[in-house]
């Protein structure tokens, strides 16, 4: 489990009721800072809307005998700790479900950056239609290049709808 200013990312394993048995927990946490949504007057926990990604039927010996929390200043590590880092409460994305993001992938003023390492983005990638989005590859070795590649190529993006993806949903 990485912990880090910007959140969690954590890989759980156990037994298939008890790990969502663990996710269904998390998402009821009040921890004390829950808020009142406005729009429906109901308390929402900090965990409420935590994507949970869950794989079943993992073999034994692939599984965790304990739970490891270890903080870490990133969780993924762009050389940004600290004052550099820009608060997630103002420049975070939104996540998109599959289907939204393949709507948005045919938008000719969409532009698609690929934050994996060039070995990963040259293995595979989004495809979009013809005249869709431009799908761009910084050719980064390790993510701490990508806020120099991103310096570097801000006109590419201004009034462009940024779209990107990564092979674990984290960056």
């Amino acid at each position: 489990m990485r912990v880090a200013r910007e959140g969690l990312n954590c890989t759980l394993t156990g037994s298939y009721d008890g790990i969502r048995a663990w996710c269904a927990a998390l998402r009821k946490f009040d921890g004390g800072r829950s808020t009142i949504d406005p729009n429906t007057g109901l308390k929402v926990t900090e965990f409420a809307n935590t994507e949970f990604k869950l794989t079943d039927d993992l073999p034994p010996k692939q599984r965790f005998s304990k739970l490891h929390p270890f903080e870490v200043v990133e969780l993924v590590n762009y050389g940004l700790a600290g004052s550099r880092a820009p608060p997630l409460s103002q420049h975070g994305g939104t996540h998109l479900e599959p289907t939204e993001y393949h709507k948005k992938m045919c938008e000719s003023d969409t532009v698609i950056i690929d934050v994996r390492n060039h070995y990963e983005a040259n293995i595979g990638r989004f495809n979009p239609p013809a005249n869709g989005a431009q799908i761009i590859d910084p050719k980064m070795r390790k993510s701490t290049e990508f806020p120099i590649w991103l310096e570097n190529n801000k006109e590419k993006l201004r009034g462009k709808q940024v779209l990107m993806y990564c092979t674990g949903g984290v960056r």
